[in-house]
């Protein structure tokens, strides 16, 4: 079985568990059927005639502008079906053309040239067809993007990467025309790099055009509701009450209609969403809802549920880890000057790293099959490979990958803690060293999660050692309140990728980031290990191909990250358990929130049924990467 195949493998195994478990057989449901189905899908799956999707959310879009500071999860949900870069993604995580219809690269791999696709039209809200799709609306919104004063949350995907970006960016430079982002003509738009980028083809994904006239006209107020927008996605948004409500219409004017099955999708926003939406699901109020922790047995025993509760599935374009914070700037109650010299320390970071029982951490958000989403590296198996070996079996990080436990080692934990305390002692410093561990109260179970963290590491290490503080954060805003404000000592994050390559896994360790600040580091071990770790990593990236030297040299770099326990990997993201009535598979590669290429089923979709396309969907896709 070829190693990028191994998460998916691992989570069939765990389909079939399950569909034994909960009695499920061979063959298929007998659902559905009636006045109310128009069409068949695989396995006797049937489609429901009215395609309207209903859905409960509880995190609200921060704005519609699609380039405003904001970068939130939740503001990119709410617009990604509104808009489309140059390329797009298939239903089996292929990066396929989009807006553009084809493109070429010079030989020296710096400049792209892009084929707008002719005759598109960008709507309004009712549908209305209004400018032309022209070469010029990438260059309005890359100009936009690379003015600082715009503070763009879009500007990393040109910063360093598209020639003259980095010096706009700076301030060092008010001339827009050294931009290398140009329009030849109406449909020709050319991209010259800084340097060449092996992955830049999939960044096109990010490269997303605004309408010029329009964007120009309104200014800042572009995107304040839907109606003082123009779509060129999949689908157009016709209604928007922020906290209350918002709703989808197809797009017919979309340039790939026909893969666009749903017509209208209906969202009602709760702040209870989470907890709320299994008893909606049943009462047929939503089509989806995932089933926490806390209510996953009852679910998977019932007699109306056992069938229709799908496992997790693994989503390897995000992975969690404990990060800490290396320039803290919590409240003086939790002692951030002794915090910055006990991180400092080698040891007592160590003595974090193997004492962490990932599989009991996990097990708050999925009890039965934790193991299936752990990971020992912060770049997911099985995400990117060259000649044929996964970027996770190269050594050094090779041996990291292959961790017994999952890390967790008790009595190696001891022998750091002990180290720890005779070193820290030395210094002056006092023990326990207070753990300041706030948490996102939206995401789900995290709160049980961070209960076991804490309990899990005091009982190992012994409360004379460490205290952990665990703080609810803000519902809304807590990567800015918490994260990105310092505001935390140790704090479960998480990174994402589009691209498949190493290099798109650094971004939260790398300069300027504001996920742990370790290139800012005030202790001196630590800065120097964070010195030494991104000189490492400007080796790497200045490898342009894309090579097993390239590799190799991020494999390096990601081993010595966590081998001096600079953060603690966990897991990758996860669905959780869920009743749906959409095929899941459709949208395998909608990590953003885009309902193109589902249909709505007329039943929730049975595990026995997920068991069956799922092996479908694998084979389809190893077909698709050949």
């Amino acid at each position: 079985m070829k190693k990028r195949n191994r998460w998916l493998a691992l989570i069939l195994a765990g389909v079939m568990l399950l569909a034994t478990a909960c009695g499920a057989k061979p063959g298929n449901s007998g659902n559905g059927g009636g006045d109310d189905v128009v069409t068949e899908g695989p396995h006797g799956i049937k489609y429901a005639q009215d395609q309207t999707l209903h859905l409960v959310y509880s995190t609200e879009a921060e704005t519609l502008h699609p380039y405003s500071g904001s970068n939130t999860a939740g503001t990119w949900q709410a617009i990604s079906n509104l808009c489309e870069g140059l390329t797009s993604v298939d239903q089996y995580g292929n990066f396929v053309p989009g807006l553009a219809e084809s493109h070429e690269v010079s030989d020296d791999g710096l400049v792209y040239t892009y084929h707008i696709r002719k005759g598109l039209h960008w709507v309004d809200w009712e549908g209305n067809e209004k400018d032309a799709l022209t070469a010029q609306d990438f260059v309005t919104a890359a100009r936009y993007i690379c003015d600082p004063d715009n503070a763009s949350g879009a500007a990393s995907y040109y910063q360093d990467i598209v020639a003259g970006a980095t010096a706009l960016l700076a301030g060092e430079t008010e001339d827009m025309e050294t931009l290398g982002v140009k329009a030849l003509d109406e449909n020709t738009l050319e991209i010259t790099l800084e340097k060449p980028v092996p992955y830049f083809y999939g960044y096109g994904g990010h490269i997303i055009p605004v309408p010029t006239a329009l964007f120009e006209e309104l200014g800042e107020s572009y995107g304040m509701d839907h109606e003082s927008m123009y779509f060129i996605g999949p689908y157009r948004l016709v209604e928007f009450e922020p906290q209350m409500s918002r709703a989808y219409e197809k797009n017919n004017s979309y340039w790939d209609a026909g893969n666009v099955h749903i017509q209208r999708v209906e969202m009602t926003y709760n702040a209870e969403a989470d907890t709320l939406a299994p008893e909606l699901f049943k009462r047929g109020e939503v089509d989806e809802a995932t089933i926490g922790a806390n209510i996953v047995t009852e679910w998977m025993t019932a007699d109306d549920t056992k069938d229709i509760t799908l496992p997790p599935q693994p989503d390897p374009t995000y992975t969690y880890y404990y990060g800490f914070c290396y320039v803290p700037a919590f409240d003086a109650e939790y002692n951030p000057e002794a915090w910055v010299k006990a991180i400092d320390n080698e040891n007592f970071r160590q003595s974090l790293y193997w004492g962490l029982d990932r599989v009991k951490a996990k097990m708050a958000q999925e009890p039965y099959n934790p193991e299936l989403f752990l990971s020992n590296t912060i770049t997911p198996v099985s995400w990117c490979s060259v000649d044929g070996v996964d970027f996770t079996e190269i050594e050094p990080l090779a041996e990291i990958t292959h961790r017994e436990n999952w890390g967790f080692d008790a009595g190696k934990a001891l022998e750091y803690r002990d180290k720890a305390v005779e070193e820290l002692t030395a210094q002056g410093i006092s023990f326990p060293i207070e753990i300041y561990l706030p948490y996102d109260p939206s995401t789900q179970n995290l709160d049980m999660e961070t209960q076991v963290v804490k309990q899990q590491l005091e009982e190992l290490l012994g409360t004379d050692y460490i205290t952990i503080t665990i703080e609810t954060g803000p519902s809304t805003g807590f990567l800015d309140a918490v994260r990105r404000a310092g505001n935390y000592g140790m704090l479960k994050s998480r990174n994402g990728a589009a691209e498949y390559d190493p290099e798109k896994w650094v971004i939260a360790f790398d300069r300027n980031n504001t996920w742990c600040f370790l290139d800012k580091a005030t202790g001196p071990n630590v800065k120097a290990l964070a010195d030494e770790y991104l000189a490492m990593l400007d080796a790497a990236k200045a490898i342009t191909t894309n090579s097993m030297e390239r590799y190799q040299a991020f494999a390096e770099a990601e081993a010595f990250l966590i081998d001096h326990a600079l953060v603690i990997p966990v897991c990758a993201d996860s669905t959780g358990y869920m009743v749906t009535k959409l095929n899941p598979l459709e949208g395998m590669h909608n990590t953003d929130g885009s309902f193109k290429y589902y249909h709505l089923l007329a039943e929730p979709l049975t595990v026995e049924q997920y068991n069956q396309i799922y092996a479908d969907w694998l084979a389809a896709r190893e077909e698709s990467r050949k």
